[in-house]
């Protein structure tokens, strides 16, 4: 399983635009056979104090993607307009 490596604010943009450009749109529940609910519940905690109806899938700022990052495979979820990077 993938876990949190960093986000686009504390990496570089030449890092993060070339992932972005290789980029493709994943479900949900593809990111969920690469990423542990755990460690997605610990790095987005603002979801355990919403209402049961705004979840991390359901929020309408949320897109879930597949790509490399640093020559690794990634998964990364866009909450927004940041790009959290789950790798190896």
């Amino acid at each position: 399983m993938k876990t949190y490596l960093t986000n686009c604010v504390y990496s570089t943009a030449e890092l993060i635009d070339e992932m972005v450009e290789r980029s493709e749109e994943i479900t949900y529940a593809e990111l969920l056979s690469n990423v542990t609910q755990g460690e997605l519940d610990e790095t987005f905690p603002i979801y355990k104090d919403c209402p049961p109806t705004l979840t991390l899938e359901s929020d309408y700022t949320t897109s879930f993607y597949k790509s490399i990052y640093e020559g690794k495979n990634c998964v990364y979820v866009e909450h927004s307009r940041i790009e959290y990077i789950f790798t190896n």
